[in-house]
């Protein structure tokens, strides 16, 4: 760029309005274009280029930069009506990488304003969106982040995809055992010869819409790895913006093919083996009951009784159905040994078949004994249900004696229970946890795993609602594993934006007053409350400050436990992530996170790490009112 024209207006410099006028750092600029800063700002001048701040009551007061004003004056000889037009064509041109052209400042807009999510040009980052509050970032750089979150979202969709044809896999292998059994039945079930002809039929018609679904599954996988090609060689804003709706099309076409596979393996085949159950039930003489004397039914046990009218209830209708908030989730019912049913996994829809369902609080009162099967570290606990106070409440007790052998019993996957979000836990006496399963995989750093990938949330003070299941136990401590992990749940703006994943280093009694804390084992919790401030902003130690339960405005904060000592372990670095407590022992129950590492400094109050979730945190730091971030919901993971 010749250094007769301004930056910042891409004019040439004159001896009237265009003056070059020198900064104290050192850069020059036409006078205009400061006088415009001066009158935005109130007088204070920060540098385009450097950003030093500068308080100017008048600009005349500033030094005339006369080397460029006598290049001017020399160009101006020389070139005589030249330069100009040349200045102008350059200022027309612009350069390669543009998004468009700023109407207040009549500049290119070569920048990208994250914060705001706008494209700026030169001036707006002085005036509008300065880069100390702002996060400005190049038009090349918000191409090239562009181009990477439409590769991985391509990524996801393939990933997808390719789970996906594994259940294919899976299910193609299904169906062809069964089209190998209803083939060997055939031969032995004469007088049901029709009936499974047409079953037959219903198998090889859907292997050939399972052939149709994976070529076309085939097809749009391969689409999607074209489109993955031209994402990145896109250079340009328009091109951008068009694959970015091509992926918007392919997502929902992709998304409908998944729901199609989805509804075909889950619903279609759980009929299929029901049939075949079915047929291999003809081959018993099931007319033995009925023809018993009325002495030997007699003689038969209630208990017994119950189990084959419950069994033959089963087999008929091999499905169950759990309703929560208003939403009914399907399990298919199958008969093991031992005289045991178990429940599957939940389908999130009911399948067209559904009449033959039944509700689920309805196989709990006709079946004599039903547990909860817990798989955790490699073994098996069952956990006895029973009715609590009314018809639709269950609870959920450990079970230490055998199960009798001549009674019926269902087993019902904990998993299941909890995907349904039917089961509560006692946090107190009087108050109740949800348990729930995480969405995405847990992934967390220093020593924590993913452990069962639940969540339990912070405790209320209802009952849990109708058709639920209380796990009781000794409290919720039983449930709690070492390493100890805690989340809390950030939301601005009425819409929640992730969670902070925090492991608790040891047993300190500020760790287990933050355990409780985010459980609400105690009148107070962290949830409903605001982040307070932020510290060292934008430099070396950088924290954010929460915690206040009592009045949630930084004033309290009364630690649960009495005689916390000024410090309970070694002192530690200062690293981001670290997770301290307040040295004001009035506020012992607030906490700070530290968000930039320091590592000059230590840290005598610490006691935990957040482990994941750190973009969401600086995502919080951004919003103009930190206190309008909210910990929407904490808890525990088990």
């Amino acid at each position: 760029m010749s250094t007769a024209v301004c930056q910042v207006c891409f004019s040439c410099y004159d001896s009237e309005a265009k003056r070059p006028r020198i900064l104290p750092c050192g850069h020059t600029f036409c006078s205009q274009c400061l006088l415009n800063i001066t009158e935005r700002n109130d007088g204070l001048i920060a540098c385009p280029l450097c950003k030093r701040e500068t308080k100017v009551t008048d600009i005349s007061q500033l030094l005339t930069n006369f080397s460029i004003l006598d290049l001017t004056s020399q160009d101006d000889q020389e070139e005589g009506a030249q330069l100009p037009s040349k200045a102008s064509a350059k200022a027309e041109q612009g350069p390669p990488l543009s998004a468009g052209f700023c109407e207040d400042h009549g500049q290119h807009q070569l920048f990208k304003c994250k914060s705001c999510d706008e494209w700026i040009c030169h001036v707006c980052t002085v005036i509008e969106h300065p880069m100390s509050t702002c996060n400005v970032i190049s038009v090349k750089k918000a191409l090239e982040e562009t181009r990477n979150n439409i590769n991985a979202e391509v990524e996801q969709f393939i990933l997808e995809q390719n789970q996906t044809f594994d259940r294919i896999g899976v299910y193609d292998k299904e169906l062809q055992t069964l089209e190998k059994e209803y083939k060997k039945k055939s031969l032995e079930l004469e007088h049901v010869v029709e009936q499974y002809k047409q079953a037959e039929q219903t198998v090889a018609g859907e292997l050939i819409k399972l052939k149709k679904a994976q070529e076309e599954g085939l097809s749009k996988l391969q689409d999607l790895k074209e489109l993955q090609i031209r994402v990145s060689k896109l250079s340009r804003i328009q091109d951008i913006d068009d694959c970015s709706q091509a992926v918007s099309q392919y997502k929902k076409s992709v998304q409908t093919w998944t729901q199609d596979i989805l509804h075909m393996t889950s619903g279609q085949n759980m009929s299929l083996k029901s049939q075949m159950l079915n047929f291999s039930m003809e081959l018993m003489n099931w007319n033995t009951l009925e023809n018993l004397e009325s002495s030997q039914l007699q003689s038969i046990t209630d208990s017994v009784k119950e189990s084959i009218m419950v069994s033959l209830i089963t087999l008929a209708k091999p499905l169950v159905v759990i309703k929560k908030d208003n939403q009914a989730f399907c399990a298919s019912v199958s008969m093991q040994g031992n005289n045991t049913a178990m429940v599957g996994d939940l389908c999130p829809f009911i399948p067209k078949y559904s009449t033959t369902s039944i509700d689920f609080t309805e196989v709990m009162t006709k079946v004599p004994e039903a547990y909860a099967l817990q798989e955790a570290r490699g073994q098996q606990t069952y956990h006895r249900i029973e009715k609590h106070e009314n018809e639709d409440l269950f609870t959920m007790e450990l079970k230490d004696d055998s199960m009798p052998a001549d009674r019926l019993h269902l087993l019902i996957p904990m998993n299941t229970l909890i995907q349904a979000g039917v089961v509560w836990v006692a946090i107190t006496k009087e108050r109740f946890g949800h348990l729930t399963k995480r969405q995405e995989d847990l992934e967390c750093a220093g020593g924590a795993t993913a452990k069962h990938g639940y969540q339990l949330h912070a405790s209320v003070d209802h009952l849990p609602p109708d058709e639920s299941f209380i796990f009781k136990c000794n409290l919720y401590e039983d449930l709690i594993s070492q390493p100890v992990v805690v989340f809390l749940r950030l939301a601005w703006r009425g819409k929640t934006k992730g969670d902070l994943i925090i492991e608790l280093e040891d047993d300190s009694l500020r760790s287990k007053q933050f355990l409780k804390l985010c459980i609400r084992d105690s009148e107070h919790s962290y949830r409903g409350t605001s982040l307070l401030n932020i510290g060292n902003f934008g430099n070396p130690g950088e924290v954010v400050l929460g915690g206040g339960h009592e009045k949630n405005d930084g004033t309290g904060g009364q630690p649960l436990f009495s005689g916390i000592p000024a410090t309970e372990k070694a002192s530690r670095p200062v690293t981001e992530g670290l997770l301290s407590g307040s040295f004001n022992r009035a506020k012992g129950s607030q906490f700070v996170i530290c968000t930039r590492s320091h590592p000059e400094s230590v840290d005598w109050f610490s006691f935990g790490r957040v482990t994941a979730g750190m973009d969401v945190l600086k995502k919080a730091m951004l919003v103009s009112n930190i206190r309008d971030v909210i910990i929407e919901d904490c808890g525990v993971v088990l």
